[in-house]
């Protein structure tokens, strides 16, 4: 930020210096009459001799004052002038319009609406206590908010600061007229127009667009100090508009004023507009992102689940086409500036709504981890596509129980079989062995997991992703204090026991399968500039470009299709396109129903959309969770797109 030249200044108007050296008397007439001031007994040789001393004395004294004088006007000059000019001329900031952000159809989801807001210039404020206080009475009887709550929003802001500072935005036009009659008559506090922050689905894309809001004390280093940003700046807090703060931004103006006694402007001098913020446009599209959240929120409601989530990619480019978490926030509400009371309840809503569940919540994989499982046992040359082993309802390791969830077995599987019908005993196999399976071990499950992206955050960009988390011997011993077991494995290879993933994870490795063995990260932005043609475009980012040979990808492929065909989602046979998935049920408690999963993709031999969905206790996946998923499919590939409205 530029130094501000009118940084020395004056409270009052006036500068001065009371250390000027004066005499202490005040003489009138001419000094030729001196010596009618002669007192008796002095005789004129002394009086010339005391004449002499005074003489130098006097010249001393003028010459000390020709010297202040000079260091006053030449030495100090500019400073004091520009001290001066401080009283009368003020710096007033410009602040620039945000950028928009707009969905894949270019339909607006965060823009600028037109807002008034109160600012206090703490320089200008009255000197006694008593006309300060008058004044904020007045603000909060218009407002109906304590006067107490107004002063304490400044309250760390030194009182010789002529930068202005926010203290309350989101006035009705009707309160911004009524005060506007009384600020005429107020220094140092004013009603200013501005704009606030609007979105056009509040609450359904509150995780994924995020908000803006003031500069916290926390912030304040950050943004002001390193950043050169105003105090009146909002600033990006969470989702998309923290991570693309600096371009939706713009830059900030400057217009010099030149302000009366009361620090209120006269007329303005010299104006440096503000530069608008650029543009954000989105892969997401808002009706896809609506037709998932009233889905979602249905059977979150009718499962009477906490909550729950639905993340759908384009697998060609890991570009997010709905990001979905219930239940949610209104993004609104904190961008105006939710009150503390809400904020409160919020935080303390058992249903979290302020978790983003797709990004930051860690789940039990279930056995959508199988994909990944049965690629890595494929990859390892431990089966191939026609080994197969005999289900019988489960293994047994000496005392411990390891069951199929269909009790009587699934008879011989194969890989295929195997997800189709996802059968735990050939998982168990290839995961921790049996027979004559060696098995993958607990290492090569962790490796081959790290190579579709789990344990890792997968970098899309909105903020807090968490990483989930691989169990290794190592962590167990440490963390535990106990070693490593087969049932350790067992358990791990069908996504139970500590594997924790996220659902934006499973997305991704999902898509990965989808587009024949591509790992993305995932991206909500697609482009960002002032105008959609020039804008840039940001590129898709691979993360790993094979996480296993194509051969072996298509056979993970086809047991996601025969799931559809005769496994546990046939549900989706009858979708106008040919799908592939796979559900998944994971335990993590012994008094609470499983959460349900599901995560596919469609159409099956072109792929252009993965969606997995998760439902917090949701019991089973093809119960909770793949109905979800259907209705997404449905009105994504036409039978209900031409009539599904978002609003």
């Amino acid at each position: 930020m530029a130094p501000d030249p009118f940084i020395i200044q004056e409270h009052g108007g006036g500068i001065r210096d009371r250390s000027l050296p004066a005499f202490r008397y005040e003489v009138d007439g001419d000094i030729v009459a001196a010596d009618s001031y002669r007192k008796p007994g002095i005789s004129p040789r002394t009086h010339r001799y005391r004449g002499s001393a005074f003489a130098v004395f006097a010249f001393l004294i003028f010459g000390a004052l020709v010297g202040k004088l000079y260091y006053l006007q030449v030495v100090r000059g500019e400073e004091y002038y520009g001290a001066a000019e401080g009283n009368r001329i003020r710096s007033v900031p410009l602040i620039p319009a945000r950028g928009v952000i707009f969905d894949a159809d270019q339909k607006r989801l965060a823009y600028n609406v037109p807002d008034f807001a109160i600012v206090v210039v703490p320089a200008d404020l009255p000197e006694t206590q008593e006309e300060e206080d008058a004044i904020f009475e007045t603000i909060a009887r218009a407002l109906g908010v304590p006067a107490f709550d107004l002063v304490e929003r400044f309250a760390d802001v030194p009182r010789d600061r002529s930068e202005p500072v926010e203290i309350m935005r989101g006035l009705s036009q009707e309160q911004a007229v009524m005060l506007l009659s009384d600020a005429a008559n107020w220094s140092g506090v004013e009603v200013v127009p501005t704009h606030s922050r609007a979105y056009a689905f509040p609450d359904e894309l509150s995780h994924a667009l995020g908000y803006t809001g003031s500069i916290s004390p926390d912030e304040y280093a950050s943004y002001v100090g390193e950043k050169g940003y105003l105090l009146l700046e909002r600033v990006g807090k969470a989702g998309l508009e923290k991570t693309y703060q600096e371009r939706l931004r713009g830059s900030p103006g400057r217009q010099l004023l030149e302000v009366d006694s009361r620090g209120l402007p006269s007329r303005a001098l010299e104006t440096d507009e503000a530069a608008v913020g650029d543009n954000l446009y989105l892969h997401l599209d808002a009706t896809l992102q609506k037709i998932a959240w009233d889905a979602l929120k249905e059977s979150v409601l009718a499962h009477k689940s906490p909550g729950g989530t639905v993340v759908a990619l384009d697998p060609r480019s890991g570009a997010v086409r709905a990001l979905v978490s219930w239940p949610s926030f209104s993004s609104e509400e904190f961008a105006r500036g939710i009150s503390v009371s809400a904020y409160q309840s919020l935080l303390s809503d058992p249903g979290i709504p302020l978790l983003n569940r797709a990004t930051s919540g860690e789940y039990p994989s279930g056995s959508t981890i199988k994909l990944v499982v049965g690629a890595a046992a494929l990859e390892e040359r431990l089966v191939n596509r026609y080994t197969s082993v005999l289900s019988t309802g489960g293994i047994r390791v000496g005392a411990y129980w390891y069951p199929d969830w269909r009790s009587g077995g699934h008879g011989e599987t194969n890989i295929i079989h195997g997800l189709a019908d996802s059968v735990n005993t050939f998982f168990y196999a290839v995961g921790g062995g049996w027979g004559a399976i060696e098995g993958l071990g607990i290492d090569r499950i962790a490796l081959y997991g790290r190579r579709f992206g789990l344990a890792a955050a997968t970098g899309i960009d909105v903020p807090s992703e968490r990483a989930g988390f691989l169990p290794s011997r190592e962590w167990k011993e440490e963390v535990k204090g106990e070693q490593w077991y087969l049932g350790d494995t067992y358990h791990a290879a069908i996504g139970q026991g500590d594997v924790l993933v996220t659902p934006l994870q499973v997305a991704n490795f999902t898509a990965a399968i989808a587009n024949g063995g591509t790992l993305y990260s995932p991206r909500l932005a697609d482009r960002v500039g002032r105008e959609y043609e020039l804008s840039e475009i940001i590129a898709p980012v691979i993360l790993n470009p094979e996480v296993a040979s194509p051969e072996n990808v298509r056979i993970i492929q086809e047991g996601l299709r025969a799931a559809v065909t005769y496994g546990t989602v046939r549900s989706l046979g009858s979708l106008p396109v040919a799908a592939a998935g796979k559900t998944g049920t994971a335990e993590w408690s012994e008094s609470k129903l499983p959460h349900g999963w599901f995560t596919g993709y469609a159409p099956y031999e072109d792929p252009e959309l993965v969606v997995t969905v998760l439902v917090e206790q949701g019991g089973g996946g093809d119960l909770a969770a793949t109905p979800v998923a259907k209705k997404i499919f449905e009105w994504y590939f036409g039978r209900d797109r031409v009539t599904s409205s978002p609003r």
